[in-house]
């Protein structure tokens, strides 16, 4: 088992550790992981020629799928379990402006970072920047800061103010997940912890699902244009 699978597996039990003791939490736990499966499935689905004509080299048919997977727990969780709209973080952002500035000051330092640490690459193609510009924060925002983010927050709700912004059990539980699930390495030290950090506080700070959508995908671009 691969320490990337080890530390997600981890931090699942670790999750329904924390609702052990209610039943109802309990239940939101699995939501939460069970959840993060049909993410995972639905984006690892292999691209067809008829669905992805354009993506030799990207799934883009995956991860469509997984948002559309996403929005159909959500709207399912919205009728039957009362899960509002605006805890899944669809929903307008808040704060905007303080968002935003701490957002460029990270991109900023982590495209420093990388020049410094990354290896050089050949350019990459006009289909490689449209899909790094679109398709993982989008996925990956609406899943592990959306749905699943709400289904976890239930599950262990406990929570401590930290950098301004309530952070609880389940949302520090679902990012070990989220940058467990990225691997282990250099790599997720320098560049995919900082990065899911700045996305959670985004969440909270803004109670939208836009700004780390949006920085994600900026995120991924400076990073692709360091090793240039």
């Amino acid at each position: 088992m691969s320490g990337a699978v080890a530390l997600a597996l981890a931090a699942a039990a670790a999750l329904l550790l924390a609702a052990r003791r209610d039943p109802l939490r309990r239940a939101w736990a699995l939501v939460a992981i069970a959840g993060g499966f049909l993410y995972l499935a639905l984006r690892g689905l292999p691209p067809s020629a008829a669905a992805d004509p354009v993506a030799a080299d990207w799934n883009w048919s995956g991860h469509l799928l997984a948002v559309a997977g996403m929005l159909a727990l959500a709207l399912l969780l919205a009728r039957r379990a009362a899960l509002a709209p605006r805890e899944m973080g669809f929903a307008m952002p808040t704060g905007v402006g303080a968002a935003a500035a701490v957002c460029a000051v990270a991109l900023l330092l982590s495209y420093l970072l990388q020049i410094a640490t990354a290896a050089r690459i050949e350019p990459p193609s006009a289909r490689t920047w449209l899909f790094l510009a679109t398709m993982p924060g989008l996925a990956e925002e609406v899943a592990f800061r959306g749905v699943l983010l709400a289904a976890a927050e239930r599950a262990a709700p406990a929570r401590r103010r930290i950098a301004g912004v309530p952070v609880s059990v389940g949302a520090a539980l679902l990012t070990a997940a989220f940058v467990g699930l990225h691997g282990v390495g250099v790599g997720m030290l320098t560049s995919v912890l900082p990065a899911a950090l700045l996305y959670l506080w985004l969440r909270l700070r803004t109670g939208s699902l836009l700004t780390p959508i949006v920085a994600h995908n900026l995120w991924n671009l400076t990073v692709l244009a360091a090793h240039l």
